[in-house]
Order: structure tokens, then C-alpha cells, then sequence
């Protein structure tokens, strides 16, 4: 990897296997990195990656953020730790089990779950909010109060899996209101592929402007760095 890189490009959004995506943590992870990745974080719907940071970039030279999709049907939410063994431990406390819902859990207890994370330096992104129809949407007022309580810290408003999944137009009524709730509450605007087949890693993706890959998540903390959004054809 050069460490050297001016610009940093990163997809935080993906899945694999393990819960309903349809490639193996190799091959996701050997695609983000012939791409020309920079870093990536697998967020399999409540449960971990089976590599830690030192193992995926051993085997495969990519830099990658410990993540998780937590999956809730009041929304979900992209949780990225730089502690593995601290981000296992949270899940384990709360019995959070894989796959794409947790159960019907009340406001107050995602907020409880969220600030578990968030007190040991997780980084929090709203994951496709606004959502027209359907779950797995922060809704209403709901992704307001969490930020305005610090337990969010970003937001989706472009998502290459839901660009897939809805056809053009209605991703565009999706994308305008996501946009605007975001812009509203003036956090972070994020771009992912929420890749989940290999050949989807870097349709869509970030970029900032940073040396050091391990600084990433600390720096995107801050809620002060400048994020451009990239689509394959910028890779």
C-alpha cells in the first residue's frame, strides 16, 4: 500500500456471506483492492468480520475498519469501531443476533446500544435514511433526535445497492430526500456501494484527502473533513 496517497478512496458500506451478501471476505476484499481501494470496512448485518485490520492487510493489503451493519426494524446503521475485540464485546452484551432485523426494539434501547459503541470511539452513518417505503430506514424524526444526541455522526445519501434495487426514479425521490434531510441537519453526506456481490465493490465510494489510512476513522470523527464522492468510472 503506499502511504503516500494524496487522496484516500473508501467504501464503508458492504456484506458479505456471512449474513445476506453473496460473496466470500476474500473475494470482496481482493476486488476492493485490484480497484484501487484504499480502505473498506465489511458491515455484515449484526455480526463482525471474520478478519481484524492486521489480518485483512497481511493477507490481502487492503486497509480495513472493524464494521457492522446494525440492523434494527426501526432503521439500520453502519457502526465502524477501530477495536474488534471491543466492538464483539457490545454485540455479545445486547444479544444482538445476525441478520437483518434485531428485533423490535424500542427508541430508547437502540440509543442505549448506540451510545455503548459510541463511548468506546465508534463512528456512526445512518444507513440509506429516508427510505420512501419499507424498513431498514431511520424514518420521521428519528434520525434527528439521534443526532442532535451525538449518536450519529453521518448519513447516507447515495447507496449503489439501493440505485439496483429501485429503478431509476424512485432511487432519485429516494436520493433527493435523503439529500435533503442530511443537508437540514448539515452532517456528513456519505456514498457506498453497499456491495453485495463482489463485482458491485466501488460502484460507488468516498474520497479525502489523507496520508495515512489508519487516521481515517478518527478523522471522519471529526465531522470536519472534506468528503468527495466517487463512481467506478473514477476508480
Amino acid at each position: 500500500m503506499n502511504a503516500k496517497k494524496k487522496w484516500l478512496k473508501f467504501d464503508l458500506h458492504m456484506h458479505t456471506f456471512r449474513s445476506d451478501g453473496w460473496s466470500s471476505t476474500r473475494r470482496m476484499l481482493t476486488t476492493a483492492k485490484r480497484r484501487g481501494l484504499d480502505v473498506v470496512a465489511i458491515t455484515d448485518h449484526n455480526i463482525l468480520s471474520e478478519l481484524s485490520t492486521k489480518e485483512a492487510l497481511d493477507k490481502y493489503g487492503i486497509y480495513t475498519i472493524p464494521g457492522i451493519e446494525l440492523s434494527f426494524l426501526r432503521g439500520h446503521l453502519v457502526v465502524l469501531m477501530k477495536s474488534y475485540k471491543k466492538a464483539d464485546k457490545i454485540l455479545k452484551k445486547w444479544k444482538l443476533k445476525k441478520g437483518q432485523t434485531a428485533g423490535k426494539h424500542r427508541k430508547k434501547n437502540i440509543k442505549k446500544i448506540l451510545r455503548d459503541f459510541i463511548d468506546e470511539g465508534a463512528l456512526v452513518i445512518a444507513a440509506h435514511p429516508k427510505i420512501p417505503t419499507g424498513t431498514m430506514s431511520l424514518r420521521g424524526t428519528f434520525l434527528a433526535k439521534l443526532y442532535e444526541e451525538g449518536l450519529v455522526h453521518g448519513a447516507e445519501i447515495h447507496n449503489d445497492d439501493l440505485s439496483i434495487k429501485f429503478r431509476s426514479r424512485l432511487y432519485g425521490v429516494w436520493h433527493r430526500r435523503a439529500k435533503k434531510a442530511v443537508e437540514s441537519l448539515g452532517i456528513p453526506a456519505y456514498s457506498h456501494s453497499d456491495a453485495h456481490f463482489w463485482w458491485r465493490i466501488g460502484r460507488r465510494f468516498n474520497m479525502v484527502e489523507l496520508d495515512d489510512p489508519s487516521k481515517l476513522l478518527e478523522e471522519l470523527k471529526k465531522g470536519l473533513i472534506k468528503i468527495e464522492h466517487g463512481t467506478r468510472s473514477d476508480l
